[in-house]
């Protein structure tokens, strides 16, 4: 049995259990008192000062929104043997669990010999059990050279059948090098094993083809050097600038609640956007009601795709990707794949960039998490601040986003503005939304 610790009893924590075989032995850690001592996922939960006194020396998962904090927390009690979500594909944290990673993976594995993983991290110990229990035979793992020599006897300890080697020379014959770090496109660009055929088994969007879609494209450069606006749900919306959008024409994408405030403006998006499950679940009864836009929806609604819709609605693949330490991907192919960011503004600007849009202009993205004041004169679209309390802990995630969405634009001749009035944005250079026109 494989011992591992999952800090955090909720959606992100348990979304791994589908991915493990029945060898896996899982304690749940959360800081939560109510659910101390009982079952979540038919798995026991302990609390954190348990762990720290009694199971230090297990490994243990932090799965959850505060990775730093808890990262701290290891590494003054001198605590190393941790893994972070972040670090595991896509497929691991999405809400639709269906096995087409491990799928694809151990299919593509099929009678390979002369290949090897690389790096040493909780996705090649886990790929390390799907071969063994589909082939019979461990795969040789290299381990990466910025993992220190302590972490690695200490996953030699616990997790004790794996072919852990140091580096290529170590195998005769190799001719593949398997990559399970999400910087395969770095490593590609070193020149690292340039000798061998490099595989990236980290993010497979482009090769699995249940992930992509052929209907969208045609929107791509559809609106080749055009500008648009993305018009979001931040209470600074007005309806009398959506009316200005509207008599001038302006393309228009939006997003989730906009609907809220059509009773007070003629204006209607050209194209509307939805990533977050939990969205589909409160707009069902009304996305075939809304306007005739064209609507592109994420995949993560399982009951949803399960009915029939309008050939203006098309499906796309939202591949998560919770990153606290570094920037997410940003699509180059919104028919294959659109990188989750952790906010719908990251895919409506992924989308923007495939139709070929050069300028792109950002209203009412307030980004004023956490009770900031608001004008309330224009608030349509939250009438409490739950929303608001449950985007706090994706403060910094969403701050990468729109860091990766501007390095890409600078490197596309793509110019993106935040003609928001106010907020909290300025990563990306202001417009005066009144001047545009």
């Amino acid at each position: 049995m494989k011992k591992l610790y999952i800090w955090g009893a909720g959606d992100i924590g348990s979304r791994i259990l589908n991915h493990l075989d029945d060898n896996w032995d899982i304690v749940f850690v959360d800081s939560n008192k109510s659910l101390i001592d009982k079952r979540y996922c038919e798995k026991r939960v302990i609390n954190i000062e348990e762990y720290l006194q009694n199971c230090f020396n297990e490994f243990i998962l932090i799965a959850h929104l505060y990775e730093l904090e808890s990262i701290k927390t290891l590494q003054n009690k001198n605590i190393i043997n941790f893994f972070v979500h972040c670090d595991l594909p896509g497929e691991f944290k999405e809400p639709c669990f269906g096995n087409t990673l491990k799928d694809y993976v151990i299919a593509y594995l099929n009678n390979r010999r002369n290949y090897a993983l690389y790096g040493l991290n909780l996705y090649s110990i886990i790929i390390d059990d799907w071969i063994y229990k589909e082939y019979g035979h461990h795969p040789y793992i290299i381990i990466q050279n910025d993992i220190s020599e302590e972490f690695v006897d200490k996953i030699k300890r616990q997790y004790r059948d794996l072919k852990l080697i140091k580096d290529d020379k170590t195998i005769s014959g190799l001719d593949e090098v398997c990559v399970c770090l999400h910087n395969y496109t770095e490593l590609k660009k070193s020149n690292m094993f340039a000798k061998y055929q490099m595989t990236d088994i980290f993010d497979c969007t482009d090769r699995i083809e249940h992930y992509h879609n052929p209907a969208i494209k045609k929107f791509y450069n559809l609106h080749d050097g055009k500008r648009c606006f993305i018009v979001a749900t931040g209470p600074s919306i007005r309806a009398s600038d959506l009316d200005i959008l509207k008599n001038k024409n302006e393309i228009c994408i939006s997003m989730n609640s906009i609907h809220h405030v059509f009773s007070q403006t003629d204006w209607r998006p050209d194209y509307y956007v939805i990533s977050d499950f939990r969205v589909f679940d409160e707009y069902q009864d009304i996305l075939n009601a809304l306007p005739k836009e064209d609507k592109f929806l994420s995949d993560n609604s399982e009951s949803f795709w399960k009915i029939p819709h309008k050939n203006n609605v098309f499906r796309y693949h939202l591949h998560y990707e919770y990153c606290f330490d570094r920037l997410p991907k940003f699509s180059d192919d919104f028919s294959m794949r659109n990188y989750t960011g952790t906010t719908v503004t990251y895919t409506c600007m992924q989308l923007a960039a495939y139709m070929g849009f050069k300028e792109i202009y950002l209203l009412g993205v307030d980004f004023t998490y956490g009770g900031q004041e608001k004008n309330i004169e224009y608030n349509y679209f939250y009438k409490t601040d739950d929303s608001e309390d449950k985007c706090r802990g994706f403060v910094k995630h969403v701050t990468l986003a729109y860091k990766a969405a501007k390095q890409y634009a600078d490197s596309h001749g793509i110019y993106i503005y935040n003609a928001t009035r106010g907020g909290k944005l300025e990563i990306f250079p202001r417009a005066d939304f009144d001047s545009l026109f």
